[in-house]
């Protein structure tokens, strides 16, 4: 027998009362140990223990005892048979909190770093290439509103480099339709850009730094990689990871591509991205006879022209006013071990 508290689901008035079980029943008493009610224990609903917080034994009709004898009330259920389940234990066992927090991080880690580019790499390859060229259209767009301008590249020069790359002997890709473009790029500086759809985008002052021969060839080889693989929409689509979910399952792709145009040009290619994309590159140059060193040459000259630029950067004036574009470096990382693979994939 435990001390209770019943309320008979009439009304909110509290009546002291004891609960004891007898016979398979549980049996009610007020203060004055006159029999109050009594019901199987079948038809009883208990709460499950949550610490300290009291428990309830609700009847059939609504009515309920709440118990705050824990220890006297845990007697009275082992009397019954009563077992409390397995989450009742882990949600009053610090040990198994403990154990669910470690596997919620390891489930949180698991699926960043695996699930998330796994799905967000089956999600590129299912946008339709109409729908990818009208991205690369709207990216390029968003360039020219002011971030880069005309190119005062010689049309000779431009016809040069656009004819090495179409002589270029590459994989099949019938998905896209390649061409480049040039600008000049401002604050993007030397810089290629990968548009979805097929679209390279070169500025002046990478061809200025990298001239027109194998290691220009190096860098298209490189962007073809990423377009061919489409890292730039498994980037943007894996920053948007609800929004791409939703549109793998309902196949409604536009509310997650919507954006696309935007973070094209903010994106950081991971280094997995970077390798897949000069493994690209090197099989294109090896295949017409090109040296992969070239396009590491690039490298160097562009880190070298990055370092002096920093060195010379004032720390405040018209340059700390304006917001930062990101150059090749700092959209393509990871630049010392790529060289190295280049050197290594030349030798």
């Amino acid at each position: 027998m435990i001390p209770v508290t019943y309320f008979d689901g009439r009304s909110s008035r509290a009546h002291p009362a004891t609960l004891a079980v007898d016979a398979g029943q549980a049996v009610l008493r007020d203060a004055d140990g006159a029999e109050l009610r009594r019901a199987a224990l079948s038809s009883l609903r208990v709460s499950e223990r949550v610490r300290r917080a009291p428990r309830l034994v609700t009847f059939a009709d609504g009515a309920f005892c709440q118990v705050s004898d824990h220890a006297g009330f845990d007697r009275l259920l082992a009397e019954t048979g009563h077992q409390e389940g397995w989450v009742v234990k882990a949600q009053n066992s610090w040990r198994m909190a403990g154990m669910a927090v470690a596997a919620l991080v390891a489930v949180f880690v698991l699926g960043y770093y695996v699930v998330l580019p796994w799905g967000a790499s089956h999600i590129a390859q299912a946008v339709p290439p109409a729908l990818e060229a009208q991205l690369g259209r709207a990216t390029l767009t968003s360039l020219d509103n002011g971030l880069v301008e005309p190119t005062r590249l010689p049309p000779a020069e431009q016809a040069r480099i656009r004819t090495g790359f179409a002589g270029l002997k590459r994989p099949d890709d019938p998905g896209h339709d390649y061409q480049i473009v040039f600008r000049r790029g401002g604050r993007l500086g030397a810089n290629a850009l990968a548009l979805p759809g097929g679209t390279i985008v070169v500025t002046d002052e990478l061809v200025g730094l990298a001239g027109t021969g194998a290691g220009m060839l190096g860098v298209l080889a490189h962007e073809a990689g990423h377009i061919a693989q489409r890292h730039g929409l498994q980037q943007v689509i894996q920053a948007s990871a609800v929004g791409a979910l939703a549109a793998y399952m309902f196949g409604d792709y536009s509310s997650v591509l919507a954006g696309v145009p935007a973070a094209m040009l903010t994106l950081r290619y991971s280094r997995e991205h970077e390798r897949e994309a000069d493994a690209y590159a090197i099989e294109i140059m090896q295949r017409n006879r090109l040296p992969p060193s070239a396009l590491a040459d690039v490298l160097v000259a562009l880190e070298n022209q990055n370092r002096v630029a920093q060195k010379n950067e004032p720390a405040s004036g018209a340059r700390a006013e304006e917001p930062a574009l990101d150059d090749f470096l700092s959209t393509h990382p990871h630049t010392r071990e790529r060289i190295e693979a280049l050197r290594a994939a030349g030798s």
